[in-house]
């Protein structure tokens, strides 16, 4: 049997073999793929260079009609997870012990302690699968660097950008990050969870704050064939593949790790040649590096879609453990 999103009406197969076919197809889909336009005045910060003359950008935050967010200001949400967190890392993030004496309280499990997630609005792609939609209902709020710095109390040891996608709002995000490292000494962890899509122009200054503060930054491998990931999310994954390079080749071991990746296995479109492939992409840098496989549930435009199965999961992970060498399964709660 094959496994066929009903809104998106087109196998993974036909996607990999026959995109030349369905091309106009999936950029009515997607819209934006066809309204991207060069001008003097495009947005630098992600793969999508909006022209900000526009009413409003892909990520929905920026252009003419918009309060648009500074690298003072952005939208975001933030809010505290007590320590071991449900975290795309947590098998191998500083917090596990790796991070100690420098990065870490603890040479074991860190405990006692808290984690602030923010979580930025707006988006780089367009996911039909996206696991945290809910953002794009609710009306966004500008929030201060200062007010972020208040928050960062005594039990806070690590802090870690997601959304939507931090690319958006990337001047921000280092902004804050400079201001951590500059006002607070103690121990506080800086990481990102990001689908890889900001300007590599960044590259040097995440790669800097990770060193400084033994973060580790998380690229979603959403998939390694591009026609997968431009039908899927809307965007190519070149600036991806290109972004993770650059880190992968700066990782150094475990202790913490700087980078580590994930894929979210979704029936029908991430089948065990996109895990191979994925897999063999990272073992180029290192096979240390971490990756970690999870467990789709139906959500936003594939709804309609089954969670990832058991039996289909554990074949992955067995793919790419003949791979790599730090392999987990995320989410296994969610597995049928």
């Amino acid at each position: 049997d094959i496994t066929i999103s009903s809104f998106l009406g087109v196998c993974g197969r036909c996607i990999k073999e026959r995109f030349w076919q369905i091309k106009d197809y999936i950029f009515g889909i997607h819209p934006a793929l066809r309204e991207k336009k060069v001008s003097q005045n495009n947005c630098p910060l992600c793969i999508n260079r909006c022209t900000l003359t526009s009413p409003v950008t892909i990520c929905g935050l920026r252009g003419l009609s918009q309060d648009n967010p500074t690298k003072e200001e952005a939208y975001l949400e933030y809010y505290y997870d007590f320590l071991p967190t449900n975290c795309v890392a947590e098998k191998f993030c500083a917090a596990t012990g790796c991070g100690y004496p420098h990065f870490s309280y603890s040479p074991y499990l860190e405990r006692g302690h808290k984690n602030l997630a923010i979580f930025f609005y707006g988006c780089s792609f367009n996911c039909l699968f996206c696991q945290n939609y809910t953002w794009r209902d609710i009306p966004p709020r500008k929030v201060s660097i200062e007010e972020i710095i208040k928050a960062v109390d005594e039990e806070t040891s690590c802090i870690c950008f997601f959304g939507g996608d931090p690319s958006c709002q990337m001047d921000f995000a280092l902004n804050l990050s400079y201001q951590i490292i500059k006002r607070i000494k103690r121990i506080v962890r800086v990481c990102w969870e990001t689908n890889g899509s900001f300007n590599p122009y960044f590259s040097q200054d995440i790669l800097k704050i990770l060193k400084m503060r033994g973060g580790t930054i998380k690229f979603d491998l959403k998939f390694f064939n591009e026609n997968l990931n431009i039908a899927l999310c809307g965007q190519t994954n070149r600036t991806t593949l290109d972004n993770f390079s650059f880190f992968a080749k700066n990782f150094s071991g475990l202790n913490p790790p700087l980078v580590c990746a994930s894929t979210l296995v979704i029936p029908g479109y991430t089948d065990e040649e996109e895990i191979f492939n994925i897999s063999c992409f990272i073992a180029q840098f290192s096979k240390d590096i971490p990756y970690v496989l999870l467990g789709f549930w139906p959500q936003f435009y594939f709804k309609d879609l089954p969670p990832t199965s058991k039996e289909f999961m554990y074949r992955c992970f067995k793919i790419a453990k003949k791979v790599l060498n730090n392999v987990e399964i995320g989410n296994i709660h969610l597995l049928t």
